[in-house]
């Protein structure tokens, strides 16, 4: 596996290995729907991208594939943030109006991030390409 692939896999594989560790240590439990479910600390699409554009910069430097991988970056947050934030809002509002109607449905919630779950994302999956780079690069 080279430095590109490991980087990637690495920072993606610990941001979900700490997914439902952090959950537990906040809420005192794990089910099998926070391994499972999206949302929730750190973001493991932040992490992929994210990893793939640091990757990719010491791969290539300031190239067109970097900014490629940037302008991806760019987007799947702005989705983790914004986007998804609306569905959650609109979810809550949706789930009320079907209790209200006694329906024994309920929608997803939690399926986007705050700005802290992604920052985390970003920052280890910064770091880990970088350690990979620096202590295995030929």
């Amino acid at each position: 596996m080279t430095e590109f692939t490991l980087s990637i896999f690495i920072s993606w594989a610990l941001v979900n290995i700490l997914k439902p560790i952090i959950t537990w240590v906040k809420k005192g439990k794990l089910t099998k729907d926070t391994v499972i479910t999206s949302g929730g600390m750190p973001s493991g699409h932040t992490a992929l991208v994210v990893s793939l554009s640091s990757a990719l910069f010491l791969e290539t430097g300031f190239s067109p594939l970097f900014c490629i991988g940037l302008v991806l970056s760019v987007i799947v947050i702005y989705d983790a943030l914004k986007v998804r934030s609306v569905v959650e809002e609109q979810s809550k509002i949706l789930n009320r109006l079907l209790k209200e109607k006694g329906e024994d449905l309920e929608l997803e919630e939690s399926v986007g991030h705050t700005p802290a779950e992604v920052l985390v994302s970003m920052v280890i999956s910064i770091i880990i390409p970088v350690l990979i780079y620096t202590f295995l690069r030929r």
